[in-house]
């Protein structure tokens, strides 16, 4: 997996200083993000109006046009088109959190990139799709993860996931690398960053987290 350098787009410090241009990012990506909402044990459909205040006058025609994003959830579903069950658990801890995302990126032929948006109890709110690549690797940008995590509603924290189609769940420099600049962006959001997991097969997983890599956040940047 490795972080896209050649998709233009906002960057972090951009997102994070001008709400203007948060708002544009926003509905720039809504469009091509895949949202899967949780809700007791099975992961549900639902649509979600969220309004913005009112642009400045001097922010840009196209922000000034921007006054409601509509994220719409519907039921993520297997290969066979049945529903994926998500237990309705805290996901406080590498174990848990790998047995719960492991059944959502079964079989894929790919890496797949995504993003779980977790409440206050480190309970799942959504998982959102971000990024399909090759059987080595997958493109994500800072923005792609953030972006969709900011704009679910009661999201507290995030864990990053992706899977290794070969089964083996070791990281590559590129992974970590990635790693070490989300960590940095979580704590300038005030979005803590519970884990960065691989997943594998059989069970495999690697914790980032467990390894050391990220910290334990809370908001205000304190670890």
């Amino acid at each position: 997996m490795r972080d896209d350098v050649h998709r233009p787009a906002p960057t972090l410090t951009r997102v994070f200083e001008s709400p203007s241009l948060a708002m544009a990012a926003a509905a720039a990506r809504a469009r091509v993000t895949c949202a899967h909402r949780a809700h007791a044990s099975r992961i549900q459909e639902r649509s979600r109006s969220m309004p913005f205040p009112a642009p400045s006058d001097g922010a840009p025609a196209r922000v000034r046009r921007v006054r409601e994003l509509v994220c719409r959830y519907r039921p993520l579903r297997d290969h066979d088109g049945r529903i994926v069950h998500v237990p309705n658990v805290a996901l406080s801890d590498a174990r848990t959190a790998a047995a719960a995302f492991a059944p959502l990126l079964a079989d894929e032929p790919v890496e797949v990139f995504a993003v779980a948006c977790l409440s206050t109890r480190h309970r799942l709110l959504a998982w959102h799709v971000l990024s399909r690549g090759t059987r080595a690797s997958t493109s994500v940008s800072l923005p792609d993860v953030f972006v969709p995590a900011c704009l679910t509603p009661g999201t507290t924290a995030l864990i990053v996931v992706h899977n290794h189609p070969s089964g083996d769940p070791t990281p590559s420099l590129d992974d970590a690398q990635l790693t070490l600049r989300l960590c940095r962006a979580a704590d300038v959001l005030d979005m803590p960053l519970l884990d960065h997991l691989i997943v594998g097969e059989a069970g495999r997983y690697y914790s980032f987290r467990e390894a050391g890599v990220v910290a334990l956040s809370t908001p205000g940047g304190h670890r």
